[in-house]
């Protein structure tokens, strides 16, 4: 159960794309945004993000992650 929330600015042009890239990935904007964020601390090496991911976000979130994984293989 999500219980608290985060807010931040952006500009017109950051908030288009974002919302770009939500609709393209079939994702709300919360969830893209909280994927993304999950993902890049994945690809930092926080292993308890990929748990996050599978519990809370569902099967798209995986799904992304893959795909990102097989884009950018960690060195």
């Amino acid at each position: 159960m999500k219980t608290q929330m985060m807010q931040f600015r952006v500009n017109e042009e950051e908030k288009k794309l974002i919302e770009k890239c939500a609709k393209d990935a079939g994702m709300e904007v919360a969830d893209y945004i909280r994927v993304s964020l999950l993902m890049e601390m994945v690809m930092r090496g926080e292993v308890q993000a990929i748990k996050i991911i599978g519990q809370r976000i569902g099967m798209k979130a995986m799904d992304a992650l893959s795909r990102r994984l097989k884009e950018n293989p960690a060195s």
